[in-house]
């Protein structure tokens, strides 16, 4: 296990470390910066038309194409990502070198065709380096990935395979932009259809009064539990709330479901905090100003964020929404809150070893750290940034993230959970 005392330096340590540089592209801008480190996975991860440019930040022309290449981002956003990688930086030449980039800038088109290990292909962009020739080049790209279905097809379809599904009733026989660029979003996790009049009979079995309308399916094996949307008609949200219901986060079947939870249990759901800081873990673990205040347990997920990328951004909420579970799911304790800070300094005592309390009944309860007492505090750190990385060095974490680890306040030790990231196997951890 590890001491307190050695996590509690070692976030100081990097508390105050200095953010990375975001070269040309700043953090905020539409375009992101892209490196060796992380290029296949954000850009495998779509097939989205993806544009990136391949530049030197001394290079004349790369400058003249900035304020071009970020208009035609913004103009894009629900159906193109565009990214930028810096040759420059000696990590990124190899793979520069990889496409072939002989000069600055030059511009690659990734498409949704890959290559037999998955990799995406890309094609060179000739075209007027203008923002509307770039978006329009990017618009030219976009795949229609959604099959068309009969209504009598649902069920098949949703049982075909294990992913998640979403269904598109319309009345138009041929997508839009906007569910195009969803769908080519989110098609390596997510399966796309449409069904073109759909009739009363399967309105009425999936509570769709009025069309268009769209039906998401979590589980192919209960193609009664589902999620329809009614929110706007516009890209983020539609993305946000698809990768919800597919993460099993968004409520199936039933719109109000999470209403019904009482008031205070919702705001507790909610309460997980990130840690950056040496003082973020002694408020949230450690120093309390009372004694019912100090938790029997601290878990801190360890999670990978880079927010400058909304698919980074979606997969961290998805793994907060588990934290929030765990915060959510745990079960009542009966702790007597001064026994919490009132433990003896015997280095022999074992989990059980806090003041026994005499109820009057002639028996005796015992707090066990881990069973019994005040409730879980539940956290989270970055992954990929400086105390993310300390921490992970700390307990031997692997780079299988999310992860998490265990802070008893009360024994001044921590330890490393080594298992699925999911809500029931924390919480069986943790009790």
């Amino acid at each position: 296990m590890v001491n307190i005392k050695a996590l509690l330096l070692s976030v100081a340590a990097v508390s105050l470390a200095v953010s990375p540089a975001f070269g040309m592209y700043k953090r905020g801008s539409v375009v992101k910066q892209l490196g060796v480190s992380n290029f296949e996975k954000v850009v495998g991860k779509t097939s989205q038309p993806t544009f990136v440019k391949f530049y030197a930040p001394w290079c004349g022309h790369c400058k003249n194409l900035e304020p071009e290449y970020e208009r035609a981002a913004k103009k894009s956003q629900a159906f193109a990502k565009f990214y930028a990688v810096n040759c420059d930086e000696d990590k990124n030449r190899g793979l520069c070198s990889q496409f072939n980039v002989q000069g600055f800038p030059t511009l690659k088109v990734f498409t949704e065709k890959r290559t037999k290990r998955g990799s995406r292909r890309a094609v060179d962009y000739q075209g007027e380096r203008k923002a509307s020739s770039m978006a329009k080049f990017a618009r030219s790209l976009l795949p229609d990935l959604s099959k068309r279905l009969d209504a009598g097809d649902l069920d098949e379809f949703i049982a075909k395979d294990s992913l998640p599904k979403a269904v598109l009733l319309t009345e138009r026989k041929k997508s839009s932009e906007l569910w195009k660029g969803v769908s080519a979003q989110l098609d390596r996790r997510v399966r796309f259809a449409q069904i073109v009049n759909p009739g009363t009979t399967a309105m009425k079995r999936l509570g769709v009064n009025s069309l268009p309308a769209i039906v998401v399916f979590a589980d192919a094996k209960d193609p009664e539990n589902f999620a329809v949307y009614d929110g706007e008609n516009k890209y983020e949200p539609l993305v946000r709330f698809i990768s919800a219901v597919a993460s099993g986060k968004a409520p199936k079947n039933q719109k109000n479901k999470d209403d019904a939870a009482k008031p205070a249990e919702r705001e507790q759901a909610m309460d997980v905090e990130e840690i950056a800081t040496q003082a973020d873990l002694e408020r949230a673990c450690i120093k309390q100003s009372d004694a019912s205040s100090i938790p029997v347990l601290c878990i801190i997920g360890i999670v990978p964020l880079e927010p400058e990328f909304e698919e980074s951004r979606l997969e961290h909420a998805q793994a907060v929404s588990v934290l929030e579970g765990v915060l959510k799911g745990q079960q009542p304790r009966n702790a007597n809150p001064a026994s919490a800070i009132n433990d003896n300094d015997n280095d022999n005592d074992t989990d059980a070893d806090i003041d026994d309390e005499d109820d009057g009944s002639g028996s005796q309860k015992t707090d066990n750290v881990t069973n019994k007492g005040l409730p879980f505090r539940v956290s989270w750190v970055n992954a990929l940034g400086a105390a993310g990385a300390r921490v992970r060095e700390m307990f031997g974490l692997s780079d299988d993230l999310p992860s998490a680890v265990a802070i008893s306040p009360r024994k001044s030790a921590a330890a490393p959970y080594r298992g699925a990231f999911a809500k029931d196997e924390l919480l069986e951890w943790a009790d």
